[in-house]
């Protein structure tokens, strides 16, 4: 994973490296050392203690560990799945349907023991 492929639109507690900058540094320690997401960040915490990433960095930093932290995150199929359960997250809050080629169904993502269960239903079928 390079640290472009971070998602960092988030931009709540970023100041002075409490989130962002710590979130990055928690993916490298992870990458070069094998760490999980708790054990990167306590080492962070011994020099900076205030760093805080925000819960979605650290949900981005316990997926990068759930796929064994690859140097092309984008090829596994966990990362494509939480890609487009952002994409229908940001539809819903938007009021918007997805665009029509972004739209997968149940039997075209991952069916592994790791893949999360939801349903998607029109508005007729709620």
């Amino acid at each position: 994973m390079s640290v472009t492929q971070l998602d960092t639109t988030d931009r709540n507690n970023s100041a002075m490296g409490k989130s962002r900058s710590a979130t990055v540094v928690c993916a490298y320690l992870m990458q070069r050392y094998g760490l999980s997401p708790a054990e990167a960040l306590a080492q962070i915490r011994e020099t900076r203690p205030f760093c805080e990433p925000n819960e979605g960095f650290m949900k981005q930093l316990e997926l990068y560990h759930k796929t064994s932290t690859p140097d092309n995150i984008e090829e596994s199929s966990l990362y494509q799945r939480w890609l487009y359960e952002r994409q229908l997250e940001l539809s819903r809050a938007c009021g918007q349907a997805p665009e029509a080629e972004q739209i997968r169904f149940e039997d075209e993502h991952d069916s592994g023991a790791d893949s999360a269960k939801f349903d998607l239903r029109c508005r007729k079928c709620r």
